[in-house]
């Protein structure tokens, strides 16, 4: 596909959205750009925020969105020069300096105090303002992004880095080619390659210590200096996800490697354990009599995150002291994995080289079972024919990044008009949206508003709890309201933007703040009934009563908060605080009586629940079964013997063999013993039984 044909074909995407959500272009093709680039990692998070106005000796500003990184100290501002014609047009040196400098502006006048003396209080830039010139007064470095729809000029080089005060400020374009090559990834990530020989003349050296048709492994020799200039060069993304996600929950800079790092470097490699890393590809030579690392592509660090952001911290906070890190070296582990087998192998590396830290199993989450059987239910479980239509549709939950499109790719043009019939685009939702679903129907909108990532890692803990505990509770009808969710999350959305009250700014957390108001309200309100999600199944819609009151709360959610008397300033911070959503839940909005009258009862949901739960217990001994019978009686034959032989199994466990051998005489094994028959297969595979 020609960048042509892929810019159409994002344009035609951007404008299908755009006419479902009631936006314009521009906000659809930034929120795309953004998401996709916080899918690669390229950011942590994003926050829609446009503003425009004028400076001081008539600067011009202009802005679309933010997001400030706490791992990094850094603060991410957004503009989004987007042409939307039907040819490409070239964005030039100097219209790139134009863009910047207007998002460069924003953030110098916001400095100065100008944006908060002449901005009206009301607009979303003024709260932002009001954290640059304060919360964000601190921060290490700026980050300027474009992300546009126009091809980036091949005169454009390197854009030297500049100062705002005493932070460093970069900037980043982001051009319809850099999208397609990101979505041409086999990663899903734009690969970072590292020249080491940039920093020492035959790179670093290192030993290679095992190799399979997976992978290749090397123990490395890693001079601090460059491990920090790698991290402040490229930040987070040098991270594995869940390492950055509990770093910078953590805090990043450890005392007792900053105490080494000052006073005893010449001890750094005997006293730290060093870090573990991954990599797509390396080059290696051999001179000097030792082999030598000398490219490194993708370079993911799974372990040593606090080691590598505290040498970062110590080359700029304690300059003078640190010495340039010149008697530090650092011991690294760098396993070489391929693109394909990365999915699998990283994830497993990462959590076997943290199973001694606080980096718990809830962190890995993005493999769980969980995701497997939502999955399953979205490819299953058809939704009801409405509105005159004579068939039914799914709503597709994309378990990995791509899955949707990656699907359609494969298929002929029939084959691919048939598959959107049957899953629609607008009922496609992928795992940050279930998490964000489901903590505003457990009534955590503080806790969505931090962020998609955030909030997934919170979901992500609570749910791994929860499965260890009965797994049977996440089931056919969790999956529909899940639905219902986001059917519910669609509408007031509508509302919101349609509603003569609401300026711009602010729509997803009033969106969610309107609706964990409503579960709140209903239990304070009503303690012996429950919302009817059957109902919005069935129907696929929201009733008019659930409608009217959904317009009542998000109006008053929308005053709650922008209300002048707010704790903080920046309405978007706001809506993070739990402070915030305290404040919501004492105003009081009572539900009207018809929308009272389509509620069920406690009892009727308990029942439902139960019959749900138990339906997916059957389902799951039926599984087993299965799973049993199709492993076949000479594998468990084969097992017995091996487990035997090398005393891995319990009598008891034997026993269990045994019932799945006695398939052999027509004898098959009760559904709780095909449980447990899974359950010593799983313990002979960790005890390396290959089969």
């Amino acid at each position: 596909m020609d960048i042509k044909e892929f810019r159409n074909g994002i344009l035609d995407e951007v404008h299908f959205n755009a006419s479902i959500n009631g936006t314009s272009p521009r906000e659809e093709f930034l929120a795309l750009y953004s998401g996709a680039l916080v899918e690669a990692e390229e950011l942590e998070d994003f926050e829609q925020l446009a503003y425009e106005g004028v400076g001081s000796r008539n600067r011009r500003i202009l802005i679309d969105g933010y997001y400030y990184s706490e791992l990094e100290n850094c603060l991410i501002i957004v503009a989004c020069p987007f042409s939307d014609g039907i040819e490409i047009q070239s964005l030039t040196a100097t219209d790139a300096e134009v863009h910047f400098n207007r998002a460069r502006a924003f953030v110098e006048e916001s400095r100065s105090g100008f944006i908060q003396k002449y901005a009206e209080e009301s607009s979303p830039g003024y709260g932002l303002a009001i954290d640059v010139q304060k919360r964000y007064a601190n921060v290490t470095k700026y980050k300027f992004y474009l992300l546009t729809d126009m091809a980036m000029s091949s005169r454009i080089r390197e854009i030297p880095s500049t100062k705002i005060g005493d932070a460093v400020a970069e900037y980043h374009i982001w051009d319809i080619a850099r999208l397609q090559s990101l979505y041409a990834s086999k990663t899903g990530k734009e690969d970072i390659v590292i020249d080491l020989k940039e920093f020492s003349p035959n790179g670093i050296p290192c030993l290679q210590a095992g190799s399979n048709e997976e992978y290749t492994a090397y123990l490395c020799n890693i001079p601090g200096s460059i491990l920090a200039y790698l991290y402040n060069t490229y930040g987070g993304r040098l991270l594995e996800g869940n390492v950055r996600s509990f770093l910078s929950a953590k805090g990043k800079i450890n005392k007792g490697i900053r105490n080494t790092i000052l006073n005893e470097p010449s001890m750094f490699f005997a006293y730290n354990n060093g870090i573990a890393a991954t990599a797509y590809a390396v080059e290696v030579e051999s001179g000097d009599g030792c082999t030598y690392i000398t490219k490194i592509t993708s370079l993911q660090i799974v372990n040593g995150g606090q080691t590598t952001a505290s040498l970062a911290a110590a080359i700029i906070n304690d300059k003078e002291r640190a010495n340039g890190l010149r008697d530090i070296y650092v011991p690294m582990k760098l396993s070489v994995v391929t693109p394909e087998k990365a999915m699998v192998l990283i994830p497993n590396i990462a959590k076997y080289a943290n199973k001694q830290n606080k980096v718990s199993d809830a962190d890995f989450f993005s493999n769980h079972a969980f995701h497997v059987r939502m999955e399953d239910f979205s490819r299953r479980v058809l939704a009801p024919a409405v509105m005159g239509n004579q068939y039914g549709t799914y709503w597709y939950y994309e378990r990995t990044r791509g899955q949707y499109k990656q699907e359609q790719s494969r298929m002929t043009k029939a084959e691919r008009d048939k598959f959107l019939i049957q899953n629609p685009k607008s009922q496609m939702f992928t795992k940050t949206d279930l998490a964000k679903f489901y903590n505003i129907y457990r009534q955590l909108p503080h806790q969505v508003s931090t962020g998609a990532q955030k909030n997934f890692i919170q979901f992500a803990e609570w749910a791994s709890a929860a499965w260890e505990k009965d797994e049977t509770v996440f089931n056919e009808r969790y999956f529909r309201q899940i639905v219902c969710l986001d059917i519910l999350y669609k509408k007031v959305d509508y509302i919101v933007k349609h509603a003569s009250w609401y300026e711009m700014g602010y729509k997803a957390q009033v969106v969610t703040y309107t609706l964990s108001y409503l579960f709140h309200r209903i239990g304070e309100e009503c303690p012996g009934y429950a919302f009817d999600f059957k109902s919005v199944w069935n129907q696929q819609t929201v009733s008019h009563a659930t409608e009217v009151e959904l317009e009542r709360i998000a109006e008053a959610m929308y005053n709650h908060l922008i209300s002048p008397d707010r704790e903080v300033q920046n309405v978007t911070e706001w809506a993070k605080r739990e402070a915030c959503w305290k404040k919501a839940r004492t105003i009081a909005i009572p539900l009207g009586s018809k929308f009272k009258k389509e509620l069920v009862s406690i009892e009727e949901e308990a029942t439902a629940k139960k019959n749900a739960r138990q339906e997916q217990k059957q389902e799951n001994s039926a599984s087993a079964m299965i799973q049993v019978a199709e492993y076949g009686v000479e594998n468990w034959k084969a097992l017995l013997s091996w487990g035997i032989q090398n005393r891995i199994f319990t009598p008891q466990e034997i026993s269990f063999l045994k019932a799945a051998i006695a398939m052999e005489a027509g004898k098959f094994p009760s559904e709780k013993q095909c449980g447990r028959i899974l359950q010593v297969l799983a313990k002979a595979r960790e005890e390396s039984w290959p089969n």
